[in-house]
């Protein structure tokens, strides 16, 4: 059975704002990851991904796919939210992954 990234994983809009604000961001070259729990009791995901860093939109939508994918196939997450904003070229889902399961345990 295939489990697709649901609209109620998503953060919106307000939700993103506020961890912008407040949240103070896990950096590492190419990429920050910020988290916060949520009442939920689900994992949800944002996502920032710059058009002066990945200028084709092409390149854009692909880092973001493999993101959502990657997020999508984690189970031990809980109920948190999870802002990655891409700030380079140099980021790897791997040491993305990394940071959130290390900051999430």
């Amino acid at each position: 059975m295939r489990q697709r990234y649901q609209r109620w994983q998503r953060l919106r809009t307000a939700d993103v704002a506020g961890l912008l604000a407040g949240g103070r961001p896990f950096k590492r070259p190419g990429f920050s990851v910020f988290l916060k729990a949520n009442a939920l009791e689900l994992p949800r995901l944002g996502l920032i991904v710059p058009k002066r860093v990945f200028p084709r939109a092409v390149d854009r939508n692909r880092v973001k796919r493999v993101l959502r994918e990657w997020f999508r196939k984690q189970a031990g997450l809980g109920g948190r939210d999870i802002l990655i904003r891409v700030t380079g070229k140099g980021s790897l889902v791997t040491e993305i992954a990394s940071v959130v399961t290390t900051r999430v345990s």
